[in-house]
């Protein structure tokens, strides 16, 4: 049954509209002040807050601002080090120097969260992202074909998606897909947006991929138009932390 729930559109808390989603877990969670002052400045829609492992404190005051729900993953869902292969342990642990498999419990949250949204359309977006702008026109890209928006990367031989924001329109197949490929071959993969680009260049979804300036890289000079300014990397938290000191 704890399958079958996680896996589907939850209806229990449907609600309508538009909303955004995000989430934290102890380690994110001093990201949330930051990335609220942003938003709110341009934007009014509701918020609901995931809680994957914060603090008190923290919950506290997500539900000052919003709707707050409680996301886990089931025992095993997530296969820990010893289910990996030990080639993938090597080369995940090199690109890697964090917590690593501590980490890898949340980080496949995503599809889960956006099939537990009570938004009929929504966005999610990682805490590092900067909302500098209203946000109207993004919540449009999810109103055609599939119902799922991305920004798309073009290589020559294979195509990339960053998942820092997502577009998802309530019933979209892509989502539900990315959460059963996620239960299914997440001993395989590094986190949720390697598992999503295979997955979408594998279905072949029919997605309307958004412009750069939703989701606009902090290492790439930036544009004065830019909607949602992504501070990726340690570069970009660096940015944060001088943000937070102004």
């Amino acid at each position: 049954m704890q399958k079958e729930r996680l896996l589907n559109w939850d209806e229990s808390h449907f609600q309508g509209g538009d909303g955004i989603v995000i989430a934290a877990d102890e380690n994110q969670e001093w990201f949330l002040k930051w990335w609220w002052n942003h938003y709110s400045k341009e934007n009014s829609y509701p918020v609901t807050f995931f809680d994957i492992g914060m603090s008190k404190s923290a919950r506290i005051w997500c539900e000052s601002k919003g709707e707050v729900r409680t996301f886990t993953f089931p025992d095993g869902w997530i296969k820990d080090r010893s289910q990996i292969d030990p080639k993938q342990i090597e080369e995940w642990e090199e690109r890697y120097q964090g917590k690593l498999w501590e980490g890898r419990k949340q980080w496949f949250c995503k599809p889960y969260i956006l099939l537990q949204s009570p938004y009929q359309r929504t966005i999610w977006t990682d805490l590092d992202c900067e909302v500098r702008r209203p946000l109207h026109e993004l919540f449009n890209y999810c109103n055609e074909a599939d119902g799922f928006s991305i920004l798309k990367l073009q290589l020559e031989d294979s195509n990339l998606y960053s998942a820092g924001v997502i577009v998802s329109r309530r019933y979209s197949p892509v989502v539900k897909k990315w959460a059963e490929d996620i239960y299914n071959d997440n001993e395989k993969h590094f986190g949720d947006e390697n598992i999503l680009i295979e997955t979408l260049n594998r279905e072949k979804f029919n997605i309307t991929p958004y412009s750069l300036l939703y989701n606009w890289p902090t290492i790439i000079p930036q544009n004065v138009e830019t909607v949602i300014r992504h501070h990726i990397g340690g570069y970009g938290k660096t940015c944060i932390l001088r943000d937070l000191e102004c």
